[in-house]
């Protein structure tokens, strides 16, 4: 949904460039806090969700915990993300913060192939969050930021399709102890 409607809302906007401009001014000019309202409110369902399907994990509540902190931002990202570069900035670090968190607590959570795919994927997230927030003095400025979108936009496909492999595998996990469960009552009667 985050995606689809960045890209669509980038479609809209005449002289708008996925390469050079950033997500958040999509948001300023034709998101408005609708997207952020049902985006972040899906954001805490999933954080209550992963939270209620963590069976003793405590990394996996950290990660449905820093869910639900993401997701509760909005408030702030209503009052001050637009109101300064500064105040956006640092309301991005937040958010890219618990998604750095989300994944690392994941990858102590899981073992397998899941922990270093997380690893990858948070490094992946720092790099290129990293070089889209090194063009802050180039926006600051009024210069021109020729890979900032792009740059964004990798980042952030990074990160989802993280989530969504997470996703899947606590479907998987769900899934796997229901029948467990099933196969422990079946033989019991």
């Amino acid at each position: 949904m985050y995606i689809g409607w960045n890209e669509l809302a980038a479609l809209q906007w005449q002289g708008y460039s996925p390469v050079s401009n950033a997500i958040s001014e999509l948001h300023l000019w034709l998101l408005g806090p609708w997207q952020g309202i049902v985006y972040n409110a899906l954001l805490v369902a999933f954080g209550i969700g992963v939270w209620r399907s963590a069976q003793g994990s405590r990394a996996l509540r950290v990660v449905g915990g820093l869910q639900i902190l993401a997701g509760a931002t909005l408030p702030l990202w209503m009052l001050f993300g637009e109101a300064s570069l500064a105040a956006h900035v640092k309301l991005s670090v937040i958010g890219i913060s618990t998604m750095l968190g989300s994944m690392a607590s994941s990858a102590v959570a899981f073992r397998g192939w899941f922990r270093p795919y997380s690893l990858i994927s948070m490094a992946a997230v720092v790099t290129l969050f990293g070089l889209a927030l090194s063009y802050v003095p180039e926006v600051n400025a009024g210069h021109p930021t020729p890979f900032m979108g792009l740059d964004e936009r990798i980042a952030v496909g990074a990160y989802f399709l993280w989530l969504f492999v997470l996703v899947a595998l606590l479907w998987r996990r769900r899934t796997n102890r229901n029948d467990e469960g099933n196969a422990i009552a079946f033989s019991r009667a």
